[in-house]
C-alpha cells in the first residue's frame, strides 16, 4: 500500500467531509492566430461533496487477455534542443523530438481489444454504424471563466484536461460517436497535445493556431489539420468575449475530411465492464476527489442517482452551453512530469509540456470507487493502458471518460 493511500485511510477515519476546490483565472495565450493579453480572476469557492452511497458493482475475473507485447525499448535519454523555426527560440521539450513509434518503456498489458460491430471504441456504448468508421475529432477548447460554458461537452466521448502556462487548464475534447451542432470556443495548440493526438490513428485536429515554434512542432505529427490556420470554415459567436468566441460546425469539418479521404478510425482506448467483469478487489469507496493544478482545481463528486461523477471548477458546477452538467462515467488521473519547452508567453511565463508518455502513477474513479493504477504509454502512437498495481487492466463503466493530466501529487480523495 502506498503512502498516499495510508494517508487517505487516515483522513477517511478522521474526517467526514471532503476538501474544497480551487479558483480559476485567465491564462495568457501564446497563439499567433489569437491576441490574448488580458487577465481576469475568477472567485475562489469551496467544492461540495455529495453524500450519496456509491453504487456497488460486482467484482469479476481479470480482463487480461494474454501477455504484454515484447518490444525494443529506447528510454528517453540525450534529448536536448532543436530549432524548428529559424530565428525563433529553440524547442527543448521531448514529445516533438522523438520518433512517435519509439517505445520509451515496455508495455505492461495488451492494448484494449477491438470492440464488436456497433460498439464505440471510445465509450463502449452502441454507436451508429454510419459514423463508426469516421476519424475522431480532437478539439482544443478553452477552460477559463471567459471560455465557459463550452459547447457540447455532454456529447463528447473523451475529454482530456491539460495544464497550460500560468497553471491553468485547457481541454482536448474528443468527438466521435456524436455530431454536435457547434463546437468551441476553440483555442490554440501546445506540444502537450502530441501525447494525446498520437493514439487516435490520424484524427482530425481542430485548433486556432499556435506560436511559430509550437505550431511547427505540432504539424510534424500525424493528424488531419483542420485548424483555423489552414481553413476558413470558422466563425465568431455573438455573445462571447473576443478571443473566446471562435466556433465551428463539426459536420462541416467531418465533411471536408470525408471528401478528401483523410483520417482513420480510432482504435479502442479502454477496457469496459460487462456481466462478467467489474471492479477489482482493491477498489476503495469514495464520494469526492480533487485534482489540483497550480491555479485551478477540478473537483469530482459521485452521484449515485445518475451513476456518474459530477464536475465542479472554481467552486461551481461545470455545465455546457446547453445547461447540461458535466457527468462523467469515469475519471482517469495520470500524474505527469512537466518540462519546459523553450517557449514563453507574452509576459514571459514559461510554456511547459506535460509528458503523457512512458509510465507513471494514476488513479481511476469508477462507480463511486477509486483504484490506484499505473498508466503506461510506451510510444506516442500507443494507446495508454491503465492497470492495477498487479498488472491487470482496469475495466471502465461504458460512457464518457475524462482524463486529467495532473501534476504529481495533485489528487486528494475522501
Amino acid at each position: 500500500m502506498t503512502r498516499r493511500l495510508v494517508v487517505l485511510f487516515t483522513c477517511l477515519a478522521l474526517f467526514a467531509s471532503a476538501c474544497g476546490g480551487g479558483g480559476d483565472d485567465e491564462a495568457i495565450d501564446i497563439d499567433d492566430f489569437e491576441v490574448d493579453d488580458t487577465a481576469a480572476a475568477d472567485a475562489d469557492g469551496a467544492d461540495a461533496a455529495t453524500t450519496s452511497e456509491p453504487a456497488q458493482v460486482p467484482a469479476g475475473p481479470p480482463t487480461t487477455r494474454g501477455p504484454a507485447p515484447v518490444v525494443v525499448v529506447e528510454p528517453i535519454t540525450g534529448v536536448g534542443s532543436i530549432t524548428p523555426v529559424s530565428g525563433e527560440p529553440p524547442y527543448t521539450g521531448v514529445l516533438g523530438q522523438i520518433d512517435p513509434d519509439r517505445n520509451v518503456v515496455a508495455p505492461v498489458a495488451l492494448p484494449p481489444d477491438t470492440p464488436a460491430a456497433g460498439i464505440s471504441p471510445l465509450t463502449g456504448l452502441p454507436i451508429d454504424p454510419a459514423v463508426a468508421s469516421r476519424p475522431a475529432m480532437l478539439v482544443k477548447i478553452d477552460n477559463t471563466e471567459k471560455g465557459r460554458p463550452q459547447e457540447a461537452l455532454a456529447l463528447a466521448d473523451i475529454v482530456f484536461v491539460e495544464q497550460i502556462e500560468g497553471g491553468f487548464t485547457r481541454l482536448v475534447v474528443v468527438f466521435h460517436s456524436n455530431t454536435p451542432a457547434e463546437i468551441g470556443p476553440i483555442r490554440s495548440g501546445r506540444s502537450t497535445d502530441i501525447g494525446i493526438i498520437g493514439s487516435f490513428n490520424e484524427p482530425i485536429f481542430v485548433w486556432s493556431g499556435a506560436n511559430a515554434v509550437q505550431g511547427a512542432i505540432l504539424r510534424r505529427q500525424r493528424f488531419v489539420d483542420l485548424g483555423a490556420g489552414t481553413r476558413t470554415e470558422f466563425y465568431r459567436a455573438d455573445g462571447r468575449p473576443g478571443t473566446y468566441d471562435l466556433m465551428a460546425d463539426p459536420a462541416v469539418l467531418w465533411g471536408i475530411a470525408e471528401a478528401n479521404e483523410d483520417g482513420s478510425t480510432p482504435p479502442a482506448h479502454f477496457e469496459f465492464q460487462n456481466d462478467q467483469v467489474g471492479l477489482p478487489s482493491g477498489a476503495i469507496p469514495i464520494s469526492h476527489a480533487d485534482v489540483s493544478y497550480p491555479s485551478v482545481t477540478s473537483s469530482w463528486s459521485w452521484d449515485g442517482a445518475v451513476e456518474g461523477w459530477r464536475r465542479e471548477q472554481g467552486g461551481t458546477e461545470h455545465v455546457d452551453a446547453n445547461g447540461k452538467p458535466v457527468i462523467a462515467a469515469n475519471v482517469l488521473v495520470a500524474e505527469v512530469e512537466q518540462v519546459r519547452t523553450g517557449s514563453v508567453d507574452v509576459v514571459g511565463t514559461h510554456v511547459y509540456e506535460a509528458q503523457f508518455l512512458g509510465t507513471g502513477v494514476g488513479y481511476a474513479l469508477i462507480s463511486g470507487h477509486m483504484i490506484e493504477v499505473t498508466w503506461t504509454k510506451p510510444s506516442i502512437h500507443s494507446v495508454a493502458t491503465w492497470t492495477t498495481l498487479d498488472g491487470v487492466p482496469v475495466a471502465l463503466t461504458p460512457g464518457q471518460t475524462w482524463i486529467e493530466l495532473a501534476p504529481i501529487g495533485g489528487l486528494t480523495a475522501g
